[in-house]
């Protein structure tokens, strides 16, 4: 008779492992049975329930809709984070806590601008990640805050870690393609921008295309650019990349003039999204569809947003 056929020897295993917090090596000399012998007794518990394992998780609705998130858009991780006030300043905070779970030491980081990338950077207190390289994925975007440009998030996230950073010196977009192709020409332009096209990790925003988008609040797009990129059937922005509601890159001229990464480009990176806001939710979901993210860190209300209200 095989060992695990005993169940009342299995039971009395189980009850000094689990009730008595008696050592797999403890039960094995007490009761004159090999180790391995006691691993497959509490293994074959399990399977059997005799024993029931339950996990108390306070974070069980964040968890459920992480593990829904992922699954509906095939991503590798999704972190949902209950802010309660459901601020953007408190999930900065939160979502400050664990980016470096989702950075290596000496890897190389890329960073877009945006107004929720910079509450997070900025709540940073010390990432504890050693040999960063902090290299901006876009130009410079207008006349707004300083801490939205992603040259600053850069330098903020390298200051925080120890590491080093580029600037990027010209404008996400310009007046016209030839502008542009002189732009990228110019030795330091072009070599931060193949460092972007190269990064390891990519931190990323996720643009709605209205007004309200950081790229319209610093005067980066103009409310005439925002007209036509909805005529074109663009939902969201992710760098310099236009999607539509399918989560598909759209060939627009603005993509001519704009200066920074695309998500082709970053395509071979572990690329990170930060979004929140009810109003995102389309372009959230046209950016997940896309393919190009991997790990998206939101707050509780956006992710029931996105899973659970019908699409357009």
């Amino acid at each position: 008779m095989a060992i695990t056929d005993n169940l009342r020897m299995m039971v009395k295993v189980c009850r000094l492992y689990y009730e008595e917090n008696l050592s797999q090596k403890e039960i094995s000399a007490l009761m004159g049975i090999s180790r391995p012998q006691i691993s497959r007794m509490l293994t074959c518990a399990r399977s059997q329930n005799i024993v029931t394992i339950k996990i108390n998780n306070p974070f069980e609705d964040e968890t459920n809709l992480g593990r829904a998130l992922a699954e509906r858009y095939r991503l590798k991780d999704a972190l949902v984070l209950d802010t309660r006030d459901g601020s953007p300043e408190t999930f900065g905070r939160m979502a400050a806590e664990y980016l470096d779970a989702y950075i290596a030491d000496g890897e190389c980081v890329g960073v877009m601008s945006g107004q929720t990338i910079s509450r997070v950077v900025w709540s940073i207190g010390r990432l504890e990640r050693r040999g960063l390289e902090c290299v901006p994925l876009v130009g410079g975007i207008g006349s707004g805050s300083v801490n939205w440009h992603a040259n600053a998030i850069a330098q903020r996230l390298a200051e925080c870690s120890g590491g080093s950073c580029y600037i990027l010196n010209a404008p996400v977009i310009v007046q016209s393609r030839e502008s542009r192709d002189m732009l990228v020409r110019e030795p330091d332009i072009a070599a931060v921008l193949e460092k972007g096209a190269k990064c390891d990790a990519a931190i990323v925003g996720i643009g709605q295309i209205d007004l309200r988008s950081t790229t319209a609040q610093s005067g980066a797009l103009s409310a005439r650019d925002i007209e036509r990129l909805k005529a074109e059937g663009a939902v969201a922005s992710v760098c310099t990349s236009y999607l539509d509601r399918r989560g598909r890159v759209l060939d627009l001229e603005l993509c001519e003039r704009s200066i920074g990464q695309t998500l082709g480009q970053l395509d071979r990176c572990r690329t990170i999204a930060l979004a929140i806001g009810r109003s995102k939710v389309a372009s959230i979901r046209a950016a997940l569809s896309s393919g190009y993210i991997d790990v998206f860190i939101t707050d509780l209300e956006t992710a029931r947003a996105t899973i659970e209200e019908p699409e357009d």
